[in-house]
């Protein structure tokens, strides 16, 4: 996959916000993954409370995960839009129609309207998150861009561990896991309006005044889809297929981890709602502490060796978690499977957010990080869950998908050149002059 060259990088000035703005922005946008930690927690937490109250199997629950996670999928469509209208207005719109729909999902009546609601309210999560680190990529500069994305990343573990600390005294009560999908939506209005004060980036403001001054329309809803896919308009297609690739991945082992964790320690080896909670709690702090290593190490070390090591580690706990029997080893290595996956999942959100030019960059990092890319999470819950009679059991089934980070670490370490230290303008111009030879796929030298 190759980098721009020099004589193609583009001479426009960016002009450099403060550090107390940055500051401030990083602290906006915090949200967005306090938010998906939380929701995302409380659905599969609920999942032996929802399988209960819908008298739902495995295979079903595995399906109801998959359609679900499809709502992210569909993200796209909003994602897409910021680089039509803007970051900015796009992320104002996310967090009002999150909220709504975790209000409907709440109030969800029967299986299909659960299904329905919490799938709405995922296409709008997945979008606030994949705008938000949009904005930290092109704000934030390149010294420290994927310490300021890790940084997003691991805040998630504030709505994690809210979700795992409410779990034991909610999911019990009369409130049930509708309560806690109501207690989602309280700050969501404080968000709102904690963002007026948000400015758009300064790439996406410069690429706008240049397009009005040339006299040019605003571009059609598709034409970054086109520029992504057209192989004459720069590497754009190369690169979203390889970074997809190592995302699912890292999704396959992602997927049956967070999707039956909790089902299958409370059902299989006879945990309490109070440990299973306990047990997120630790492993999503340690899922944190793997987010800030990661972004230290890809700033400090370089991408390729911090993917690598992370995706192998992932594969490894994972294969542990999911054939031990004792609490203790569950346990730790449920605590090793989250701290290597969020590592590994910082280092490709770290690196979707520099392959693309301004001017397709959020419907490049959709298209990549949570469309094609999230094929391999979004099926391996329905995989795992038809494959759970035949193979003896939900543990075996699962530890079957530890194979995929492995294959994602070859990629990285086969193909993907380092970025550390390049600029946006470096990396991804917003024209590319034409080549007499591709090396896309050439890995990097020595």
């Amino acid at each position: 996959m190759e980098l721009a060259p020099e004589a193609a990088v583009a001479t426009t000035p960016i002009p450099a916000h403060s550090r107390g703005y940055l500051c401030a922005l990083l602290g906006m946008l915090l949200s967005a993954t306090i938010f998906e930690g939380y929701d995302i927690t409380i659905f599969h937490l609920c999942t032996p409370d929802i399988a209960r109250t819908f008298k739902i199997s495995d295979a079903a629950i595995g399906a109801i995960a998959t359609v679900v996670r499809f709502g992210g999928v569909f993200s796209f469509f909003v994602v897409s839009l910021a680089d039509c209208w803007g970051r900015k207005p796009i992320l104002s719109i996310t967090v009002l129609c999150y909220g709504c729909f975790t209000l409907l999902t709440a109030l969800s009546t029967g299986l299909l309207t659960f299904t329905i609601f919490q799938s709405a309210a995922q296409v709008f999560l997945a979008a606030e998150f994949g705008v938000a680190v949009i904005m930290i990529g092109e704000e934030f500069p390149e010294d420290w861009r994927a310490r300021a994305i890790s940084l997003l990343l691991m805040v998630a573990f504030l709505g994690v561990a809210a979700a795992a600390l409410l779990y034991g005294r909610i999911a019990d009560s009369r409130w049930g896991w509708r309560g806690m999908y109501l207690l989602g939506v309280t700050p969501l209005l404080l968000t709102a309006w904690l963002r007026r004060a948000m400015h758009e980036t300064a790439r996406f403001t410069t690429l706008e005044r240049e397009r009005a001054q040339r006299g040019d329309k605003r571009p059609p809803f598709f034409e970054p889809l086109r520029r992504c896919l057209d192989s004459a308009a720069g590497p754009w297609a190369r690169r979203m297929l390889l970074i997809s690739m190592v995302c699912n991945c890292i999704g396959l082992a992602g997927g049956p981890t967070i999707s039956f964790f909790s089902l299958y320690a409370k059902r299989d080896h006879h945990w309490s709602s109070s440990e299973v909670g306990s047990a997120v709690i630790w492993a999503y702090l340690l899922g944190t502490v793997g987010t800030l290593v990661s972004g230290q190490l890809l700033d400090r070390v370089g991408r390729r060796a911090t993917a690598a090591f992370f995706c192998i580690s992932t594969a490894v706990a994972m294969a542990i978690l999911f054939q031990s029997d004792t609490r203790s080893t569950i346990q730790l290595a449920f605590m090793a499977t989250m701290f290597a996956y969020q590592g590994a999942r910082t280092a490709t959100s770290a690196l979707s957010s520099e392959l693309f030019p301004t001017c397709a960059r959020a419907t490049g990092f959709s298209l990549t990080v949570q469309v094609v890319g999230q094929m391999g999470w979004t099926l391996a819950p329905v995989l795992a869950g038809l494959l759970s009679d035949c193979l003896g059991g939900l543990g075996n089934a699962a530890a079957l998908f530890a194979a995929g980070p492995v294959i994602g670490a070859i990629l990285v370490l086969a193909f993907i050149p380092e970025t550390r230290g390049r600029t946006l303008e470096e990396l991804s111009p917003e024209t590319m002059p034409a080549a007499p030879h591709d090396p896309s796929f050439e890995p990097e030298q020595a």
